[in-house]
């Protein structure tokens, strides 16, 4: 092995190699930067005591003489200068790395070539960084396939779900919302599709006519919901569901039950995500401070062919429904009512406090009496903002007759929408009797009713519903208005406005 000599400074690994060193009077350390300086060259060694002396001639024999002359002896020998101390063997350097000298050209010395200590330093380090970008490299893999993978298997889950869980045999079971439901045995089945997509808690579907259910609940604590927002919730499931939704709300006549207690129904039809047409019915009821929705519907086809047996299914799903004694003695917050007189004709009108609010009107138009803004509250009867609505009760010059009141109610209406929106659009809306233009009850007294979606530009379009009461004093219009998209929850509380409709 080629000796080494490591550098003097204790802090510092390097070591310098024999050529390095010889003939050095002074040496800077590549690695710490040390300047090193020696002592003057070493003194010659002296002649060691055992050595060998120099061999002289052999002398020659003489014959013997009567006096022998003396011998004479030989001078001293020059001195002779003791060796020079032996030198430092050395061994020849590693061939360094080819640079492009030509050969035979002055060797390049490497003073910051690693020694043997340095080397296993050196791939040591390296074979750390290489755990540590290997590490890395893990970290980064398991941080983009774990969360697939987690996706991936939530996906796989939920398919299995539906797949699955939608043969189990179904039970009755009692539910937080003070009811029980018993299901009914196959081929009705449970689907948890359904239940997804539909937004409701118990989903169940027979597959022989592709009969459908839903059952919604919610709780509306220390209230009792409305009408209207019952009916809107009905038509906001259904809407998220079908395609083309129309329904409509059939009259209350004592005979609608659900759970052995009044309740209201409404019909519907639409097309669901696979195209196919469908028709059902739901059943509304509010009990105890909770709303409960019960939905039936089957494909059209289907209904056109087994009617009867359909219709007789979905009577005996209702029957397995029914109420339970919870929230004994609940009493609902009645809504504060306040009676409002007109000032331009004799009449009375009575609303709810807390979703109208009067505001002045005799800044609007001259023709205007009352005015009344609706705030839509949430379940937590928190206001909605966007959602208001008004309610403006206008007097016109009186009439001979309805048909003429009519006429003068539905120009003056039609000619302030187009001074305002030139291109305005108006669309009589349709119920299974046709379009809704035609006289009906308006609160205690005759009149006529009609509706209409608005059309003022690409970006607005709104729902109007005017009431018209021909009296001797003047022509009464009520005319409720609000954005079409929220028509359905307004249009519930227009009606329950109008009805409280009264003459002096």
């Amino acid at each position: 092995m080629q000796p080494t000599f490591p550098c003097p400074n204790p802090a510092c690994t390097h070591t310098f190699s024999p050529q390095a060193v010889q003939g050095k009077a002074s040496l800077v350390c590549p690695k710490c930067g040390t300047v090193f300086h020696f002592s003057s060259a070493p003194a010659a060694v002296k002649k060691p005591a055992t050595a060998v002396k120099k061999q002289m001639p052999t002398k020659v024999s003489s014959p013997p003489s009567k006096a022998a002359a003396p011998i004479p002896q030989p001078s001293a020998p020059p001195a002779v200068p003791p060796p020079a101390p032996p030198p430092v063997p050395v061994v020849p350097p590693l061939s360094p790395p080819e640079t492009g000298h030509e050969e035979g050209g002055a060797a390049n010395l490497d003073f910051n070539a690693p020694s043997e200590t340095d080397g296993t330093r050196l791939r040591r380090a390296v074979r750390r960084r290489r755990k540590r970008i290997g590490g890395w490299i893990v970290m980064l893999l398991a941080g983009i396939l774990l969360p697939a993978l987690a996706v991936w298997g939530g996906m796989w889950v939920r398919h299995f779900i539906n797949n699955n869980l939608t043969d189990e045999e179904p039970t009755g079971a009692d539910n937080p919302f003070n009811s029980r439901f018993v299901m009914p045995r196959k081929p009705w089945t449970r689907d948890k599709d359904i239940q997804r997509r539909f937004h409701v808690h118990i989903g169940m579907r027979e597959s022989e006519h592709n009969n459908c259910m839903g059952l919604l609940f919610k709780d509306y604590k220390d209230r009792m919901p409305s009408d209207a927002e019952l009916i809107d919730e009905a038509v906001r499931t259904l809407r998220a569901y079908f395609k083309g939704l129309e329904w409509e709300l059939q009259t209350k006549d004592g005979q609608t039950r659900l759970a052995g207690h009044l309740a209201q129904m409404l019909q519907f039809q639409g097309d669901d995500s696979d195209h196919v047409t469908y028709n059902g019915e739901c059943y509304i009821l509010a009990y105890r401070g909770y709303g409960y929705w019960f939905f039936t519907w089957a494909p059209l086809g289907e209904l056109e062919k087994h009617g009867e047996s359909i219709h007789a299914d979905w009577a005996r799903l209702r029957s397995g429904f029914s109420l339970l004694d919870e929230r004994k003695g609940w009493k609902e917050k009645p809504r504060e009512q306040i009676i409002v007189s007109g000032k331009k004709a004799k009449y009375r009108l009575a609303y709810q406090k807390g979703l109208w609010t009067r505001e002045a009107s005799e800044d609007e138009e001259p023709q205007m009496d009352l005015l009344l803004r609706g705030q839509e509250p949430d379940p937590e009867r928190k206001p909605q903002a966007g959602k208001d609505a008004t309610v403006q009760v206008l007097v016109l010059p009186p009439q001979a007759d309805l048909s003429g009141a009519t006429a003068a109610a539905l120009a003056y209406v039609k000619q302030r929408e187009m001074k305002l929106y030139e291109r305005t659009v108006f669309e009589p809306i349709r119920d299974k009797n046709g379009d809704i233009d035609r006289d009906a009850k308006i609160g205690t007294e005759a009149g006529h009713l009609s509706k209409f979606h608005i059309k003022n530009t690409e970006d607005l379009e709104r729902y109007l519903s005017i009431a018209v009461v021909n009296r001797p004093d003047g022509v009464v219009v009520l005319l409720g208005d609000c954005l079409w998209e929220r028509h359905d929850f307004w249009d519930q509380e227009f009606g329950a406005l109008f009805k409280t409709f009264k003459v002096k």
